[in-house]
């Protein structure tokens, strides 16, 4: 064995040793999979909420193009229908993406009542009440929409009624969501386990029983939540979800950072190569930052600003993951050209998915699992991608993400529509030819093993 094999080899060996048994912990770790499983769950939310953003955001100036054609024309009454309707192209919108937090304290609470084999509609029930009453406390108010300038003061208290502002109920109270879903999930637990729920004869049907076992779990989760709600808002002012974003801006700082992107990158990776599922496991982590940068972009398109985070669910799809885990579609490129016949046909088979950014077939049919040659590509080429994407974001020469568009669009589409911005789909092309130029040394080196493989086993059966 030569040494640089060698090396190969225990640094393979490590990853078994350290990193498996850490993924399989985490991959299986309850609270975290009721977090993935509730994230999840929103996530038709988030893509309705995305098309909607798209058809209600052109990326057009008026004051730059002009009808010199019929694409441009096109342009422009896209643009003025999209002025004209904002608000009612926006409503799908608020009521999808713009309240998902509440959607996700239901999702986690669910997921979490149903890890603990206990009654799910309970405790989600419990978990939404109990949100609302600490993320949207309802207050008198008037409707913009029922106010004219001719009105008298008197006139306008007239139309009061009871509303519940949304601020909270979307991105910056996905956090107090998750904290919420699993805290009302475990107290409902703690008092069924210890008896006290409200017991029903066995003849009376379970859903009506399941209700009335809601009861004291409900009482105990809504007076404890807006007890610590009001000493909150007396001693800071503020409302939960409030403090809680205050305290995790260091967090979700690092995390959209280009040295948190890296990380995150080669922690993803390194799962992969042992044969684990490393984008599932680490989307328990930091799933939440993904899709709470995205929805935060997308309020700020929807209130006309521009958006500020990199990382999001749609960054890491479409220009760091090309293909897949990996940015793998580079490296079928080249095996559709290999001298291999094994890599040749594998790259005829995996053509196809890896346009809809489906690599399963290349991960574990080349396999890149436990592969040390095409080890270091399999980690380098994401994150080359990350950099190079988030150094023209940085610069605001790429639009940022701000639509949750299906992961399996294809990337140049998928990435221009995330961003409305046209130079995104060229982007991705030009990082898909880098993606080649890192692959392809090693590529080769290993197309040499096979062949070498492939010669010795023909003279075999000849001999």
């Amino acid at each position: 064995m030569s040494k640089e094999n060698g090396v190969m080899a225990n640094f393979t060996s490590l990853l078994e040793e350290k990193l498996v048994p850490i993924g399989e912990k985490v991959s299986s770790q309850r609270h975290l999979r009721a977090i993935r499983d509730g994230m999840v769950a929103a996530t038709p939310l988030t893509l309705l909420g995305g098309a909607i953003l798209i058809i209600s955001s052109p990326p057009v100036d008026l004051n730059v193009i002009q009808p010199t054609n019929f694409f441009y024309r096109f342009l422009i009454a896209w643009k003025k229908f999209a002025m004209a309707y904002g608000m009612e192209l926006e409503l799908p919108f608020r009521m999808t993406m713009g309240i998902m937090a509440l959607f996700i304290a239901i999702g986690v609470a669910y997921n979490l009542a149903k890890s603990y084999k206990m009654d799910p509609i309970g405790s989600l029930v419990v978990s939404a009440v109990t949100f609302l009453v600490v993320s949207a406390p309802s207050d008198l108010g008037v409707m913009s929409s029922l106010i004219n300038e001719n009105m008298t003061g008197a006139e306008v208290l007239k139309n009061q009624s009871i509303l519940i502002p949304s601020q909270y109920l979307g991105a910056e109270g996905i956090f107090t969501a998750i904290i919420i879903g699993i805290v009302t999930t475990e107290i409902t637990r703690l008092l069924k386990d210890k008896g006290f729920v409200i017991k029903m004869p066995d003849s009376v049907p379970p859903a009506i029983t399941a209700s009335f076992e809601s009861i004291i779990p409900m009482t105990v989760s809504v007076l404890l939540f807006y007890g610590i709600s009001l000493l909150v808002q007396s001693k800071s002012g503020m409302l939960i979800p409030q403090v809680i974003m205050k305290g995790l801006q260091p967090i979700v700082g690092a995390v959209d950072s280009l040295g948190g992107i890296i990380v995150i990158s080669i922690i993803t990776q390194l799962l992969w190569l042992v044969g684990l599922h490393g984008s599932s496991i680490v989307s328990g982590a930091v799933g939440v930052f993904e899709i709470g940068n995205l929805a935060n972009n997308a309020d700020l398109i929807a209130a006309g600003k521009a958006p500020i985070f990199i990382y999001t669910q749609s960054f890491r799809a479409f220009f760091m993951i090309i293909g897949g885990a990996g940015a793998t579609f580079g490296l079928v490129l080249l095996l559709l050209r290999s001298k291999s016949s094994q890599l040749r046909n594998l790259g005829k088979l995996a053509i196809v998915p890896s346009i809809f950014n489906i690599n399963e077939p290349v991960i574990f049919g080349v396999p890149l699992v436990f592969n040390p040659v095409l080890a270091i590509p399999f980690i380098l080429v994401q994150i080359v991608n990350g950099t190079i994407t988030y150094g023209l974001m940085k610069g605001n020469i790429i639009r940022k993400t701000f639509a949750n568009v299906p992961w399996t669009t294809p990337a140049p589409i998928g990435a221009a529509l995330a961003t409305m911005d046209f130079k995104a789909f060229f982007l991705v092309l030009i990082l898909l030819g880098i993606d080649v130029l890192i692959w392809y040394p090693f590529f080769k080196a290993y197309e040499r093993q096979l062949l070498k493989a492939e010669n010795e086993q023909l003279d075999n059966e000849i001999s």
